[in-house]
């Protein structure tokens, strides 16, 4: 009988997995941790976000919860960097790659050239018209699929999206101008909040994404609002719900206090030469590392890292 219970205990640890339970490192040691992966990380990276931010939480919250903070953090920023949504088209050139879901940051983009529908002909409608357009002129498919909503849905339920964007692979590809009801333009860098959704591409879950943007930007009033909020869609119909991937923005410029002096958001590098930041003040960021480890961040994406906010999942 006893035998039989403990292959019964055996069976049942096969079969939940046994794993032993993950070691929790002195405050001291996880806090040397953090600072030395940040060091290591793109200044841009999704991970190198999840390190500052927790830096900043950790400085002024409850000693006690330092720990937990931070121990958080490592785990987090190792599922940044193992993410990897299911692409099924490539990105334009220097697209920045898509963010772990539930982080809230800035995102810069480089200048692109977009083919748009602007028409509430409903999304397979647009969709269908943009196919036909690269089709027809044999411009490969790219992704994300641009989704625009009109200005005032911020103060409104979301509804279907008024305009719909194919981004062309090359700024040099193809031509631009008006071909039919497809407007073929460029369009500069832009700097956006961004937050990274997995499921369906339903306008709830859109909506639901989009509060959470505007709650972040009535916390961080460096940032302000500069236009309307846009989806990009990474996924086509034919994808299973639960596979998909999308990102909710909004664009942002410096609100006015902050001045207007930031590079534009294709301009902003990191250089190793100083803690201080493109306006001259000490980047909070940098002052947390060890002095040979500090590395200049210029105003721009890599120096809004304190400023960024994990949305618990």
């Amino acid at each position: 009988m006893r035998l039989k219970y403990w292959w019964t205990c055996l069976a049942l640890a096969a079969i939940l997995g046994c794993t032993a339970p993950r070691q929790i490192m002195s405050e001291t040691a996880m806090l040397d941790t953090v600072r030395q992966q940040l060091a290591a990380e793109n200044p841009d990276s999704d991970a190198a976000i999840i390190f500052s931010q927790a830096l900043e939480e950790s400085r002024s919250t409850d000693p006690n919860k330092q720990a937990e903070i931070l121990d958080r953090a490592l785990q987090q920023a190792d599922e940044a960097r193992q993410f990897s949504p299911h692409l099924e088209s490539p990105l334009p050139d220097g697209w920045p790659k898509p963010s772990l879901p539930g982080l809230i940051r800035i995102k810069s983009y480089p200048a692109v050239r977009a083919a748009w529908v602007r028409a509430s002909a409903g999304n397979n409608r647009q969709f269908m018209t943009l196919f036909r357009h690269i089709q027809d002129r044999q411009i490969a498919m790219t992704g994300p699929v641009v989704m625009g909503y009109p200005a005032e849905t911020a103060e409104k339920q979301m509804e279907s999206s008024d305009s719909m964007a194919f981004l062309y692979r090359r700024l040099d590809q193809a031509a631009t101008g008006q071909f039919g009801q497809v407007q073929v333009e460029d369009e500069g860098p832009l700097r956006v909040v961004s937050i990274g959704l997995t499921g369906s591409y339903r306008e709830k879950n859109f909506q639901i994404a989009a509060v959470k943007l505007r709650d972040w930007l009535q916390v961080h009033k460096e940032w302000e609002p500069v236009g309307p909020v846009r989806v990009l869609a990474y996924n086509s119909p034919f994808m299973l719900f639960w596979r998909k991937y999308s990102e909710v923005q909004i664009p942002v410029s410096p609100a006015a206090s902050q001045g207007r002096n930031a590079p534009p958001p294709s301009e902003a590098k990191p250089e190793n030469t100083s803690s201080l930041s493109g306006n001259g003040t000490v980047n909070p960021m940098a002052a947390a590392l060890p002095r040979e480890q500090q590395t200049t961040l210029v105003n721009g994406p890599v120096a809004v890292h304190r400023q960024l906010l994990l949305v618990p999942k």
